[in-house]
């Protein structure tokens, strides 16, 4: 490992310094005592400081201090690090060791406390505050358990910087998830704002931040009779397992994974409904979505895979209702699915009316939920009824008192909404 060498360390400088052939080089600071920057073989280039303590050793017969032996600390990694901030820290690490105190006890006492304070154990307990006062704190722990611990958890929360969220966000955006983004993003700027107030970040990374892919456009968009019919027509034409699945969410008014991550159990044959299971459901609560006429012509009539000489197979009840790989694992592409739902419903939009240059008005999956909703009003259904049916959560006290499932009301709405779009395809 060379030594010796002194530069006055500058950015530029310091990036275009190479690696060695072999072992590690050590460049130190011709201007801050004790800063040496070392670069191994792979091209990472990492800052330390060494000293000496006086007085370590005692005092010699005349009363000088004596140092003890050399001792290094590792500051940080550049560019992570740049030349000031390790200057900077050099400094005040040359200066405590000067005063005769070693600083590496105090450093340790603060990188243990700074590892013990990881996202996970702080999410942690912002989620133990927040079961006292947020009615909503599942979503909350479900949101971080499944989205955030998997790749930050385990890190110091003061060192996460907004581009590890910008990061995280990204690969949730790349997979169609805008809104898990956009529920991710809240909650990240909620636990940095917990962090903050706990003293444990000096600032919210998350100030500041810009997303403008994830700004929620608000629609009032609900299908008219003709478009219905036209993406209707789409939907039969795609077949499964998108066609069948556009299908249903039309005729249910249900969010689209719902009834993409449903699975074989959650289907009940004998009384002919969805069982959503709390685990899943957007509220933390249970949710039966009763399955009438065109509804359950499609649900039941879903492939079933069944492969009894695999020891290791799925049992058929997990198995999911929606699937390209023999229902192993939910359907994905919804995308792309979109596209091609798009591409054929403008077709038969343009058949339908004789127009080769009639559009279809853009419209989003959770349109059809505005648009099941919009239809059960004007077939007479009160908003209790219709949100019992979207699965909505009851507002203010009802979440309290009312316990009523409207089951047989929920039947009667989806029952009278399932031959209203029968209906108009017919």
């Amino acid at each position: 490992m060379a030594r010796g060498v002194k530069k006055a360390f500058t950015e530029e400088g310091v990036a275009k310094m190479t690696a060695p052939r072999s072992g590690r080089r050590e460049v130190g600071d011709a201007i801050q005592r004790g800063l040496v920057l070392r670069i191994g073989e792979t091209g990472v280039k990492s800052w330390s400081v060494i000293y000496k303590v006086p007085g370590e050793r005692g005092v010699s017969p005349t009363g000088r201090p004596l140092k003890g032996s050399q001792k290094r600390i590792t500051i940080g990694q550049f560019p992570t690090v740049g030349v000031a901030a390790a200057r900077k820290e050099a400094g005040r690490i040359i200066a405590q060791a000067m005063e005769g105190k070693d600083p590496r006890p105090e450093r340790q006492e603060a990188n243990l406390l700074r590892y013990t304070n990881s996202v996970e154990v702080v999410s942690k307990r912002m989620v133990e505050l927040a079961k006292k006062q947020v009615e909503t704190w599942p979503r909350m722990e479900q949101v971080l358990r499944d989205y955030v611990w998997p790749t930050l958890g385990g890190r110091p929360i003061g060192d996460v910087t907004q581009a590890d969220v910008h990061k995280l966000l990204d690969d949730l955006v790349a997979e169609d998830k805008h809104g898990t983004a956009r529920e991710v993003r809240k909650m990240m700027s909620r636990l940095f704002n917990y962090a903050a107030e706990k003293s444990l970040v000096a600032a919210s990374p998350m100030a500041g931040m810009k997303r403008r892919d994830l700004t929620l456009q608000v629609s009032e968009r609900a299908l008219s009779d003709d478009e219905l019919r036209a993406v209707w027509a789409a939907a039969a034409e795609m077949a499964y397992p998108f066609g069948h699945l556009f299908q249903l969410l039309i005729l249910t008014g249900q969010r689209k994974n719902d009834w993409g991550s449903a699975q074989r159990f959650e289907l009940d044959a004998a009384e002919r409904l969805l069982a959503i299971r709390m685990e899943r459901f957007k509220s933390r609560r249970g949710h039966v979505v009763p399955l009438l006429g065109l509804a359950w012509d499609i649900a039941s009539g879903l492939p079933t895979w069944v492969d009894d000489d695999d020891e290791d197979a799925i049992p058929d009840g997990e198995l999911f209702l929606f699937s390209t790989t023999a229902g192993k694992r939910p359907v994905s592409g919804w995308s792309k699915a979109k596209v091609r739902l798009d591409e054929l419903a403008q077709k038969h939009l343009r058949e339908q009316r004789n127009d080769p240059d009639a559009a279809l008005a853009p419209f989003v999956v959770h349109d059809f939920r505005r648009t099941c909703e919009t239809r059960l009003a004007r077939l007479g259904f009160n908003q209790e009824v219709r949100d019992a049916v979207l699965g909505h959560a009851k507002p203010g006290l009802q979440r309290t008192y009312n316990k009523y499932d409207y089951l047989d009301e929920k039947r009667a709405a989806l029952e009278a909404y399932g031959a209203h779009i029968a209906g108009l395809i017919e």
